[in-house]
């Protein structure tokens, strides 16, 4: 297949794509994806494909019947050739789809390009005609608007950058490593592609080399939300514009960096045997998500540490953050990270307010999941950077098969020790515990000190008075006091709160979130809150007994007095001292 993608009027957002399949047979069907790798959610690309005709090259028209909602058949008789011409809306700026207008054109392969079914695994071509003064950025090879892959998969794995972004470039174990920057932001580029450098440095380490010779970073800098996606052999990270100050939200984006880099081994090498080989027109199901997200967030977060780029300090508050968020779901007592995974098609990429109540999130319990693995392994000798590594050597070639990482974890911890740990943590719903005492570190928990409090951290003083009456709904930072979430059982489910109620007025005051808390405080447990709220357009009251505060917010620290052993223990782990 050779495919020639043009943008003769970008504002249109419309993508103008020609396919050329050569020896077609009598009636070839192309279909066009309705999901790509990485992003486990049925998207519909096919209800951005307008004007679908062909022709067998020669100009004679072919008929085309589309067959259902992604498949078309072309009548082709016997034309030596079939060339297929369509359009594709694209006008999604995230990490998974596609997106073009006056600034910039970007794509990923399964939301554009039609495959002819039983071909895939053929060479193909692309030839991309950008407006003038644009240029092109890809990992395939070839260039400045000619590419070859070696097949449809890779293809699809090659996410297209086209306009007038900035590029960069450094050096990283001798291979080249480029940075396409579309967007206007605070970015330093120098500062990151050293700290980026750093990272892929301790990774490749970590994993045994690198295993391409050139690599492609996609920034788009806007104000979205922080995103990425993994692909062979480069990455596209969302990031907000102003997502390098101060030092936190810095270390969030170097987070996500170093998440998606690890992927490059971790579901770009080392996939799930059930996913083999991707089957583009349905969903295909895997119980090792966990795995494959949680370990990889596992480790995001960590290499920070291990490489200086953060302290350790930085590192217990952001575990404890997470811990806290783990304890306000009543879903993690209601799914495993097996039934995360394998329902993620429906679940995890289609959130609704009712979701902390009724599952879990495979990166976040799978993260600390990890955590736990890996402190167990190294009571016993071994670690999960060597769990990854004994994994990508066996399995990278043929896939991960579901009960893998169970093996591999029974060689070292014993078949009776891997079967109950996997049985609590990963086939069932007990709460998550890492027996961080050999680290040197104790977990604590209090009452939140705020609407927003994530936790990680401790009470700000000694004597602080921590009475406050519990609502138990969630109402996230802006203007409008609007909720999102009512958590099962607590005061607001009982008294009739809903999502997405807009919280008015208390006590017939009008209030914002400083003045709500100060009420929760005022009134205290067993008091009762008078609110004023706007459901669908219309004032309604309700009236909320609050509860008692729960103790769900953990942060972690040092034990009195550690012993050497746990220091070094410590050290071994994060590479840091031990606060």
């Amino acid at each position: 297949m050779r495919y020639r993608v043009s943008m003769t009027e970008p504002h249109s957002h419309l993508f103008e794509v020609e396919a050329v399949l050569d020896a077609p047979g009598p009636s070839p069907v192309l279909a066009l994806p309705v999901w790509t790798p990485g992003s486990y959610l049925v998207r519909e690309f096919a209800r951005h494909l307008e004007g679908i005709e062909a022709d067998d090259g020669a100009g004679t028209r072919l008929p085309v019947v589309r067959l259902d909602k992604h498949r078309f058949r072309v009548d082709a008789g016997g034309a030596a050739q079939v060339r297929v011409r369509y359009r594709v809306y694209a006008n999604d700026p995230t990490v998974r789809t596609s997106h073009l207008d006056g600034t910039h054109g970007y794509w990923n392969g399964a939301n554009l390009f039609l495959y002819a079914e039983g071909r895939v695994d053929e060479p193909v071509e692309l030839t991309v005609a950008p407006p003038p003064g644009w240029r092109v950025s890809t990992a395939m090879d070839g260039g400045p608007l000619r590419f070859t892959a070696r097949d449809y998969h890779e293809l699809c794995d090659s996410p297209v950058e086209v306009g007038t972004h900035a590029l960069a470039t450094f050096e990283a174990l001798g291979k080249r490593h480029e940075m396409a920057i579309a967007g206007r932001g605070h970015l330093d580029v120098a500062r990151f592609a050293t700290d980026l450098k750093r990272i892929v440095e301790h990774l490749a380490g970590q994993m045994g080399g690198l295993p391409y010779e050139r690599y492609l970073f996609i920034v788009h800098l806007s104000d979205r939300r922080r995103g990425g996606l993994e692909h062979e052999r480069s990455t596209t990270l969302d990031v907000g514009r102003t997502a390098f100050f101060p030092r936190e939200a810095y270390e969030e984006t170097l987070a996500l960096a170093a998440h998606e880099f690890l992927h490059l081994w971790n579901v770009k090498r080392l996939r799930p045997a059930a996913l083999l080989p991707y089957d583009y027109g349905r969903e295909q199901y895997t119980r090792l998500l966990w795995w494959f997200e949680g370990v990889t967030s596992y480790f995001d977060r960590l290499t920070l540490v291990r490489t200086g780029l953060s302290d350790a300090r930085g590192y217990l508050k952001h575990l404890g953050e997470q811990w806290t968020a783990l304890g306000r779901q009543p879903g993690a007592a209601k799914m495993s990270l097996e039934e995360a995974s394998l329902t993620a098609w429906v679940k995890y990429y289609r959130p609704d307010e009712n979701g902390p109540n009724s599952s879990i999130s495979y990166y976040l319990k799978g993260e600390l999941v990890a955590l736990c693995l890996d402190l167990a392994l190294r009571r016993s000798g071994g670690s999960l950077d060597g769990l990854l590594r004994t994994l990508h050597e066996r399995y990278a070639a043929a896939g991960l098969p579901e009960d893998g990482v169970e093996r591999a974890v029974a060689e070292v911890l014993g078949s009776d020790a891997a079967r109950l740990f996997f049985d609590r943590f990963v086939r069932g719903t007990a709460p998550v515990e890492a027996g961080l005492e050999e680290v040197g570190l104790r977990m604590e928990r209090r009452t939140a000190l705020s609407l927003d409090d994530k936790g990680g951290t401790p009470p700000r003083r000694n004597g602080e008075d921590l009475r406050w009456g519990w609502l138990g709904a969630e109402l996230p930072p802006g203007a409008k006091l609007t909720v999102r979430t009512v958590r099962e059982g607590s005061p607001a489910w009982k008294a009739g709160l809903y999502a997405e109620d807009e919280i008015l007025a208390e006590s017939g005051f009008r209030v914002d979130r400083a003045a709500l808390w100060d009420r929760m405080r005022q009134v205290g447990p067993g008091g009762v809150l008078k609110l004023t709220v706007f459901r669908r357009d219309e004032l309604v009251e309700v009236e909320v007994a609050l509860g008692q505060p729960p103790a769900e917010v953990a942060w972690l620290e040092p034990v009195d007095d550690p012993s050497p052993a746990q220091q070094a223990a410590f050290r071994a782990w994060t590479g840091a001292a031990l606060p």
